[in-house]
């Protein structure tokens, strides 16, 4: 009894084995992709694409929404400047000089990174140090001030003859941020 069992089962792995190959055999002829069909798939993604750039509920463009904790630009004394909020901690420097404004040239996820150019700072003379935001970033302050106005016109001075990608990990200017 079980001999005839397993001929069953036999005859149906051969039966199933052979519909996988006459599927495959025609798939394999039929189904090929084509670069006609990649460009037609390319042009409905395109398409779709166009369609959703612009919400007609919103001012803005669907894909260029900006996330709430960004730096905002704002204009100090004719000057735009980038300017956030966060809770800075002190974490190296000869002394804790951290005034309420603070303008970071750079913005590393390592302290090491973070240490190094504001030893490299502190040569050419920047009284700089290094914080550390609640999010796990450590940002190189150059200098710190009592008033925002002081600090955008030295993150003026400092932005002069600069390349943007100078400030590692900030959005291509000094970053003023308030403690």
């Amino acid at each position: 009894m079980s001999l005839r069992l397993d001929e069953k089962r036999l005859y149906m792995k051969k039966i199933i084995l052979t519909g996988a190959v006459v599927s495959l055999m025609l798939c394999g002829t039929a189904c090929k992709p084509t670069e006609k069909n990649y460009k037609a798939a390319y042009d409905v993604a395109q398409q779709k694409r166009k369609a959703e750039a612009t919400d007609p509920d919103m001012v803005l463009p669907a894909g260029g929404l900006q996330r709430l904790d960004a730096p905002r630009k704002q204009i100090i004394d004719g000057d735009s400047v980038y300017v956030i909020t966060s809770r800075l901690k002190f974490t190296g420097g000869l002394e804790n000089q951290m005034h309420k404004w603070n303008v970071a040239v750079a913005s590393y996820r390592m302290p090491t990174n973070c240490a190094a150019q504001v030893s490299d700072l502190f040569s050419k003379g920047y009284k700089s140090f290094s914080a550390e935001s609640p999010d796990g970033n450590f940002y190189v302050i150059a200098a710190s001030f009592d008033t925002l106005k002081e600090a955008a016109a030295f993150a003026k001075e400092y932005n002069v003859g600069k390349k943007p990608e100078v400030y590692v990990g900030l959005p291509g200017a000094p970053l003023i941020i308030e403690k």
